[in-house]
């Protein structure tokens, strides 16, 4: 190597370097990194410092993201659970209610013939012959309860005990084919027999003079007539009128009061005294 050209390949070296620095640098400064090199060429331990608390950061929120979520879905399982909770004290709030209002409505019944005796008795079930509309309740023989003896619900007649047992009793509903009850109307006084429809039927009464001028709504209730059922328990409203000049007499369609699916609660009647008439039914 010629030792009088060293020189000369120094200053070419660097002016190659600044030559490729300065274009590195122009690099850098058109794609904005230019003032974080500077800012390390300044101070080399911050930069690193920096550099290594980024990813700090980023490794720790990875790793804690996991936990957050965990906890985030915990505390949605303790509120749903929370929720569920609030959801079944409300349900038993209600039906609490239902059954406070049940009771005040009997109570207010027993009060408005305080002359009649009653025992309460709870339905515990629904005959399932097709051919008699009925009802168990859970009082019987033992608790003085007898064939023939009236039973209300809140809101009117339900019907007569048929068959009892030591611990319960069976009771046909007003609605049954079988039944008639001598009933009155409430504005026009027409009164007549009223009689059950059976499953799937309504309840008519039959034979109304057409002098009476019946008109939809007209509460129904017992007559008395007969001796079977005390006075004036309420039976329903008048719904239908079949009414012709043509005919001697007409009818009208009957709605129970007393929702027979829903019963659960009734009133049986225990010193109600049938009056026999029977006997006046024979001409001498």
């Amino acid at each position: 190597m010629n030792m009088k050209d060293a020189p000369q390949r120094i200053r070419w070296g660097i002016v190659a370097f600044l030559i490729g620095l300065a274009i590195v640098l122009s690099i850098l400064d058109s794609t904005g990194n230019l003032e974080g090199v500077l800012a390390f060429v300044r101070n080399p331990l911050i930069a690193v410092l920096d550099w290594t608390a980024a990813r700090t950061d980023s490794l720790a929120g990875a790793l804690s993201g996991p936990r957050d979520l965990q906890e985030a879905r915990a505390e949605i399982d303790r509120l749903q659970a929370r929720v569920n909770e609030l959801e079944r004290e409300n349900e038993e709030l209600r039906g609490v209610q239902g059954e406070a209002q049940l009771l005040l409505d009997l109570f207010n019944r027993a009060r408005q013939t305080p002359e009649l005796t009653r025992i309460t008795a709870a339905v515990i079930g629904q005959d399932t012959n097709p051919a008699i509309r009925s009802i168990i309740i859970d009082k019987g023989q033992a608790d003085g309860v007898m064939v023939g003896m009236p039973v209300e619900g809140a809101r009117g007649l339900v019907g007569r005990v048929f068959r009892t047992a030591v611990n319960s009793s069976q009771v046909v509903l007003i609605t049954d084919s079988a039944s008639a009850i001598p009933a009155r109307l409430g504005t026009s006084r027409a009164a007549g027999i009223l009689r059950g429809g059976g499953l799937g039927g309504s309840m008519i009464i039959d034979w109304l003079d057409l002098k009476y001028q019946i008109e939809i709504g007209e509460v129904v209730a017992t007559s008395g007539l007969g001796g079977d059922f005390p006075q004036n328990i309420a039976i329903g409203r008048v719904t239908e009128l079949d009414r012709s000049e043509a005919e001697l007499f007409q009818r009208a369609v009957v709605q129970p009061a007393v929702d027979f699916e829903a019963l659960e609660i009734v009133f049986v009647i225990t010193n109600f005294q049938p009056v026999e008439t029977d006997i006046f039914s024979d001409l001498p």
